[in-house]
């Protein structure tokens, strides 16, 4: 059996929480859901770069990078990552960007030129 890391603090983001709830002292329960450590509430809130989707703890950026190198079909990158993602997690991480494009477009662009 494999046992998770419980954390001091986990923040997770929803459509139904946008603004983020703290979960203290559980193991991590990504599934669906956006989270990052710490505890984070207004007026203070964690980069949208350091947003994390699923179990596996894949950024939310990279996410939407992967989105896009398949022509946005979600489908498709659930085939090439179902292993560590699931379509829960690719919705929300697209909800996220929608919410937080100013933030994640510039990162985007800056792999672009990388690649």
């Amino acid at each position: 059996m494999v046992s998770q890391t419980v954390h001091p603090a986990i923040t997770y983001y929803t459509p139904d929480e946008p603004s983020g709830r703290i979960v203290k002292d559980a193991p991590l329960r990504g599934h669906g859901k956006a989270w990052t450590l710490e505890a984070y509430e207004h007026p203070t809130y964690p980069s949208p770069l350091n947003v994390r989707v699923g179990d596996a703890g894949i950024k939310v950026w990279m996410v939407i990078l992967w989105l896009g190198l398949c022509d946005d079909d979600f489908e498709e990158l659930e085939r090439r990552y179902g292993n560590i993602l699931t379509r829960e997690d690719i919705e929300v991480a697209k909800w996220y960007y929608d919410l937080h494009k100013e933030w994640i477009d510039p990162r985007l662009e800056e792999e672009a030129r990388i690649a």
